[in-house]
């Protein structure tokens, strides 16, 4: 077996982290610099401003690491795969399910310690809903549709992409691939604001590129799991829904949380535990490649 050329000995993880800051502060600059002499079309707080600029960061981000790539070159082709023949759906179906529901019970969970410390924050928090800032927005109608694209599309392309293509394979290369499945599910749980249900997205995100070897399939699975948030959030926002608004709502309801994950957590842990990859298993762009690939000592 041939050694692979190695594109992420170059396509370094700080390139990720500056990118994400410059492009972040640059926009923050454009839209502060339109706002103050009034040629924005809308006010800097229409909730219209929120899925534009989180499609825009992340669309820069993912192109400014395609131009990295160029000189290095990485092969997308490669780093995306085939999609699998014979996928089991029912089986992903089941596991997106699980996971979503081990998310929303460590956000219960977590929050619920949290609101002993921060009320406020919590209670702010529990009061977001991705629907109900469509009742504030300028347009509605523009508001629903921008950020249907932006949760349904650009997150889980953009996101899949960032975290489970370069990181995993960035620190994969550096570090091994058991650390970079912990630490991008660490960054990506921190990021998120729900450290314990989105390590676990992660770390279930990775397994899946691992074992499917293409990113394709984590692709669609983040895509179903935001669909379910996103209905969720819809059911929780029509008149009849007995939703949890306040504080108090929120802490007596934390056996919902506890439920979330005793249903969820066994199977979850099983599949990780099952297909948790040897230390020594090739990252999926190596192995697309049919090629051996030198990993760093241990």
């Amino acid at each position: 077996m041939t050694l692979c050329e190695n594109p992420f000995l170059a396509l370094k993880a700080r390139l990720v982290v500056a990118s994400f800051f410059v492009i972040s502060l640059g926009l923050a600059l454009i839209f502060g610099t339109l706002g103050a002499l009034e040629l924005l079309p809308v006010q800097g707080d229409d909730p219209l401003v929120a899925p534009i600029l989180y499609s825009l960061i992340f669309v820069g981000l993912c192109g400014s690491i395609l131009l990295a790539a160029r000189r290095v070159p990485l092969r997308l082709a490669t780093l995306f795969g085939p999609w699998p023949v014979g996928l089991a759906w029912v089986q992903l179906l089941w596991l997106v399910g699980g996971v979503f529901l081990f998310s929303l019970g460590a956000f219960q969970v977590s929050y619920l310690a949290l609101s002993w410390v921060a009320p406020a924050w919590v209670e702010s928090t529990l009061q977001q809903s991705i629907l109900l800032s469509a009742e504030r927005a300028t347009d509605p109608g523009l508001y629903n549709a921008l950020m249907l694209v932006s949760v349904l599309v650009v997150a889980p392309i953009a996101e899949e992409f960032i975290f489970r293509g370069v990181l995993l394979h960035r620190w994969g290369v550096k570090w091994g691939i058991r650390p970079a499945i912990v630490l991008t599910s660490v960054l990506f749980g921190v990021l998120h604001s729900n450290l314990v249900g989105l390590f676990m997205f992660g770390v279930v995100m990775s397994l899946l590129y691992l074992s499917t070897r293409s990113l394709l399939v984590p692709i669609v699975a983040h895509a179903l799991n935001n669909a379910i948030a996103w209905g969720v959030d819809l059911l929780a926002t029509q008149p009849a829904a007995n939703s949890i608004n306040t504080l108090t709502e929120f802490r007596s309801s934390w056996w919902l949380g506890v439920i979330c994950l005793l249903v969820s957590a066994p199977w979850l842990l099983r599949y990780v535990v099952y297909h948790w990859p040897d230390r020594r298993a090739l990252l999926p762009y190596f192995a697309n490649q049919g090629c051996e690939l030198e990993l760093p000592p241990t």
